[in-house]
């Protein structure tokens, strides 16, 4: 039994490692030729090349069936493995401007020869294997245009919030405006219909025409921004119309329009008169009482 171990041994020694099987992947930037021994391969590797054949001599290795096979790749065109003596022979006829790499496995089961051309190919195109995982595919964006996408969204987010602002700011003034319009009653009235273009208050608001109805009690047309407001002026202020088009531009077309609205006018004066003698009324009886 000592005996059969030790002849294993020295058959190791003497024959080195036995390729078992190749394989040849020709990729669109490279061409890879796979070498499977059937024991760890520790044996020297010598490389020599001459024009467009590149020779390798692995020392102390061995293969049963030689190899004679051509290629069709414009890196590798011709491939020959033969075994010399203690030693096997790689003769490969490559392409124009084409090196040669050459990597053991971890396990030193595996010799890749990896023919490549000396100037690297873009990455663009590069077919990945079927039978690896295509992790490297994913559609990526440089980290450059990242960048300017980030700050794009960020600077469209701050002008989105000045315009916010803007439009809160405005709205609020012109309703302060309104509001400070219909509870103003400190408007002098002329004693006759008037003509007038001053501003009202500080909110951009112009009287364009106006008219005394009784002591308490005037109407008015009044300008604010695109549109003119017809109002009754007295102890309650009422907004009787608005105007954005056919707004009265003479005392006639304002007269014509206020004889339009006399119908309104006389049922809030009767129902004015009909509050102050129900409150009359109320005062008598309690008088009474």
């Amino acid at each position: 039994m000592k005996n059969l171990i030790l002849l294993l041994l020295l058959s190791t020694v003497v024959w080195g490692s036995k390729i078992l099987s190749y394989n040849i992947y020709d990729r669109h930037e490279r061409v890879d030729v796979m070498l499977t021994f059937d024991t760890p391969y520790e044996g020297v590797l010598r490389q020599n090349t001459q024009g467009d054949t590149i020779t390798i001599k692995l020392e102390s290795a061995s293969i049963d069936t030689p190899l004679d096979k051509s290629i069709v790749s414009e890196y590798l065109k011709k491939l020959t493995i033969s075994p010399i003596e203690d030693q096997i022979q790689i003769s490969a006829k490559v392409g124009s401007n084409v090196i040669l790499q050459a990597s053991k496995t971890s396990d030193s089961y595996g010799l890749r020869l990896r023919f490549i051309p000396r100037t690297p190919v873009s990455p663009i195109g590069i077919a990945t294997p079927k039978d690896q995982p295509n992790v490297s595919a994913l559609p990526t964006k440089p980290g450059n245009e990242f960048e300017q996408s980030y700050y794009v969204v960020i600077g469209i987010l701050i002008l989105g919030i000045i315009i916010l602002i803007w439009l809160k700011q405005n709205i609020a003034k012109k309703t302060w405006s309104l509001n400070g319009l219909v509870k103003n009653n400190s408007i002098t009235t002329p004693p006759m219909a008037t003509t007038a273009s001053s501003p009202l208050g500080n909110g951009g608001v112009n009287i364009r025409f106006q008219k005394t109805l009784d002591p308490a009690h005037s109407v008015a047309m009044l300008d604010f921004g695109t549109q003119s407001y017809l109002v009754l002026l007295g102890n309650n202020t009422i907004l009787l119309d608005k105007f954005q088009d056919n707004i009265p531009i003479t005392q006639n077309e304002f007269e014509t329009l206020l004889r339009s609205k006399h119908q309104e006018l006389d049922s809030f004066f009767q129902l004015g008169h009909a509050q102050d003698e129900t409150f009359d009324t109320y005062k008598e009886k309690a008088s009474m009482i």
